[in-house]
């Protein structure tokens, strides 16, 4: 499964989750990488988009960084790499997506 949505892509192979952020760095910008099995990951949390707010799937990582990206990319959001922010188009990705992902854990 593949979502792209502000600034930010997540994909999940079926045994790993790869969030990718881009972010400000010289004069093209690069992307910000963070990758983690699912057996590392201990909860997920998904907060659905609301009229003016974006929705929010966290992913509690056991051994993760929580270090907020500083320096996102124009209409990035400032979050760590085990969060995914998206919009009310993508609500049925990621509901897929989370469901996925928890029937993967519990294998």
């Amino acid at each position: 499964m593949y979502i792209y949505a502000r600034r930010r892509s997540l994909t999940f192979s079926g045994k790993q989750v790869t969030i990718k952020a881009a972010i400000k760095d010289g004069l093209f910008g690069a992307d910000k990488r963070h990758s983690f099995t699912v057996s590392r990951i201990s909860g997920v949390s998904n907060t659905e988009p609301g009229a003016f707010s974006p929705g929010c799937l966290k992913f509690k990582v056991t051994g993760g960084s929580t270090a907020v990206i500083e320096n996102p990319a124009s209409g990035g959001d400032k979050a760590d790499l085990c969060t995914f922010y998206y919009s009310s188009s993508d609500r049925k990705k990621v509901r897929e997506l989370v469901a996925a992902v928890k029937a993967a854990i519990s294998k």
